[in-house]
């Protein structure tokens, strides 16, 4: 005679006990799991990946807001006589804030790609790394920049 296990209300009220551990040890077991897998290299890996494309993003959005700076900038400045001074002004102050946090978007996606390149080189054996590098690092395979860490 097989025995089967139902989901009765006469069983969770004397099992009651069981059932509690087990959702709190299937969610033990997935944390564990999951930090695991962020300390192996390909947890490691991808979550410099995803910090890196997190900056190209930024980068992409300050590149539109210096273009779009620029463009109101020169605009202005070819109405320049039935504008206020004022108001070049502010767009020179504008321009020169895009200026900067593009400048420092950029420094900060060379860092993440820094950081991409230096857990390829750290966690992975050298048969991988112009593999790994193609892969996540495309755009780097014109430049040929020295880097240090």
């Amino acid at each position: 005679m097989r025995y089967r296990l139902q989901m009765t209300p006469d069983y969770l009220q004397q099992h009651w006990a069981l059932v509690i551990a087990s959702v709190l040890a299937t969610a033990v077991l997935l944390f564990v799991a999951f930090r695991l897998y962020q300390g192996s290299s390909p947890g490691q890996l991808h979550a410099r990946v995803r910090e890196l494309r997190k900056r190209e993003q930024k980068l992409k959005a300050t590149a539109r807001a210096l273009r779009k700076a620029e463009s109101r900038l020169t605009r202005l400045r070819s109405r320049s006589e039935s504008v206020k001074p004022r108001n070049i002004d502010e767009a020179s102050g504008s321009l020169a804030d895009a200026q900067a946090l593009h400048k420092i978007a950029m420094d900060q996606v060379l860092i993440a790609q820094n950081h991409v390149r230096k857990v390829i080189l750290e966690e992975y054996p050298p048969k991988r790394h112009d593999k790994l590098r193609r892969r996540y690092l495309p755009r780097l395979l014109d430049e040929q920049k020295p880097f240090r860490f």
